[in-house]
Parts: structure tokens; sequence; C-alpha cells
């Protein structure tokens, strides 16, 4: 890294792989800035070398303040990780506005006040890219046909960048990411200490994980890289079947379940009876008529051999990670 630190703007800093994302920046010693909303908590943004910046995405006015207020102080940006973003909407227009139109948002604003990086990291998500066809993984040239609306948005942030001249990105392309305060693996767990295994039309379903340190590792790999204007799928480099990954939380657990395989058409009017209530009540269900796509889909197998030609090696196996999580879930009360 040399005696001068480098700079860098994380966005959604005080989410799950944010919170994450700020840790490995600091402990590479770059000059970290969070940015966050003002009602962002900062629970898990303790350390003292963080610098906070507050980005308002509804105003150009305030966006262009904040960043001039970070140039100021800072300097020049070296890289800016795009992080922030919904995963989950009571109204699907809610994805294009903050995962699309925020994206553009930024990437004009920093043009416009010449924050221009080195290089600009968006996180996407392997939904952008849609299912793997038969049983083959889905690889980086894999034809991006996305189930969701999510996964739409996500698809259009990353065709504004290819789109977007004398800018230089990288796009990472995570597989389903679990760690210590993440929460939708942790309703996955919680079934199972509860003695219940549920899989929707199948057991065999095809999936990847990735820990979320593993996900920071390759992110940075891939920004001290000569790597530039191309996606980078991630995952642990290894395919699972929905059962074995239930059968690895029934391990480490010490616990025996009720095996549950529903039929598809059952799922999907308690999917349309879930959303039906969770718009009643102002929240997401889990379960919804979007996800229900993804839960259906019978491969998310991935073959990441392009981050792994750039030196990327995951640290932590399935068996591992879960267990560090689930060990977290019960340290802090999760889960007992």
């Amino acid at each position: 890294m040399g005696l001068t630190k480098k700079t860098i703007l994380i966005t959604g800093a005080s989410g799950f792989i944010g919170s994450f994302l700020v840790e490995q920046a600091i402990k590479k010693q770059y000059c970290t800035i969070a940015g966050i909303r003002t009602a962002s908590s900062k629970q898990f943004l303790q350390d003292p070398a963080i610098h906070f910046l507050e980005l308002d995405f509804t105003s150009d006015i305030s966006l262009d303040t904040a960043l001039q207020e970070c140039k100021l102080k800072y300097g020049q940006l070296d890289f800016v990780i795009h992080n922030a973003g919904v995963t989950k909407a009571v109204n699907n227009l809610l994805f294009e506005e903050v995962n699309f139109l925020n994206t553009q948002k930024l990437i004009t604003a920093l043009k416009r006040n010449e924050l221009v990086p080195t290089k600009f990291i968006y996180i996407s998500s392997l939904a952008s890219f849609g299912p793997g066809i038969g049983t083959e993984p889905i690889t980086a040239f894999h034809q991006k046909e996305p189930l969701t609306a999510y996964g739409r948005s996500k698809l259009q942030a990353e065709e504004l960048l290819y789109q977007t001249p004398d800018f230089p990105f990288l796009i990472f392309n995570p597989t389903t990411v679990y760690g210590p305060r993440e929460k939708d693996v942790l309703l996955l767990i919680k079934s199972i200490k509860k003695h219940i295994e549920v899989y929707i039309g199948t057991d065999r379903q095809l999936l990847s994980f990735l820990h979320v340190r593993d996900l920071c590792d390759a992110v940075f790999q891939g920004i001290e890289s000569t790597a530039v204007n191309c996606n980078l799928l991630v995952s642990d480099c290894r395919i699972y079947t929905a059962k074995e990954f239930n059968t690895i939380v029934k391990r480490i657990l010490h616990t025996k379940t009720i095996s549950l395989i529903l039929p598809v058409p059952v799922v999907r009017f308690a999917a349309i009876l879930s959303e039906l209530l969770g718009r009643l009540s102002g929240k997401v269900p889990v379960l919804n008529k979007e996800r229900l796509k993804e839960f259906e889909a019978k491969n998310w197998g991935v073959d990441c051999k392009e981050i792994r030609n750039l030196g990327y090696l995951p640290q932590y196996s399935l068996e591992e990670g879960l267990k560090q999580t689930i060990y977290w879930y019960k340290a802090h009360g999760w889960i007992k």
C-alpha cells in the first residue's frame, strides 16, 4: 500500500455486507469512509478509524454537497464500493429506484464533482444472471435472464456501468452470502433448530454459498488487481444440494428433523397469502411471489473461475463458516 493511505468510500456501510467491507478496508489500512443514511444504525461501525459521510440520494444538491465535503477533507477517492441497495421491497418499483436509479445518480455525481475513482466496485448479485440451465453452473458468460424485479434492477445497474465511458469498474456477483449478523440464512437455521426442514418441489436444488469474509477478500483482491470492466462471480467454489446444506446445519446443531417436500402450487398459494398479509402490515414477508421464483429454480450453482484467476481462494468451507456463524448467533442471543 505504500506510505500514503489510499482512500475508499463504501456505500451501504451500515448493512450486513457493508459493515464487513468497512472492517476489511480498515484492516488493509485504507482511509475508510462509510457512506450511510441519516437514519442508519452504527451498531457495527464502532471503529474510531471510520470516517462517516451521510449520503442523500433523493437530492442531487445534497449528494453534491456531501461529495464536495468528502473531497475537501480526504482528497481524491481512489476507490468506491457501491454496496447500498435493497433486497426486499413492498413495491417492485422500489428495486428500480434504489438499485438502479440511485446507482445512476451516484455515478453521475462522481463525474460531475470530478471524483471518478481509480476503480468503482459495484456489489451486484447472482440474481442479475438468473439460474443455471440444467445442471451446468452459472458462469460469467451466462446469458443474463433474471427472474425477479430485484434481479432486473441489478442488471440495469450493471448495463449502465458497461455503457458509461471513462468510468473503470468491477461488478461482483456473489451467490448466497452468510455469516454473523446475516438474517435470511438465520431463518433456515431456526427452522432446522425447530426440527423442520422444508423444500420447495425438490431437495436436490443446486446451491452455492459464500461466507461474508470471503466475499470481502474477493472484493479487495479485485480492487488491488489489474482486472477492470467485467463481472466477477463469487462463491466458496463448491456446489451443494439443498439437502447437503441442511445436513451440515443439522450436524452442527446436533439435531434431527422432519423433512417436508412441499408441492410448488401449495407454496405458491402460501406466497400469495403471505404477500397479502405483508401489505396489510407494511412489512415484506420472506415468502412472496417474487422470492418464490428464485426458490423454485433448480440450479444456482456457480463457476467462479475469473475471480480464482485473480488469486482468490476461499478461507471458509461451508461447514466451518456455518459453525462460526451459528456460534455468533448463539453468543448474541439470535438463537438459543
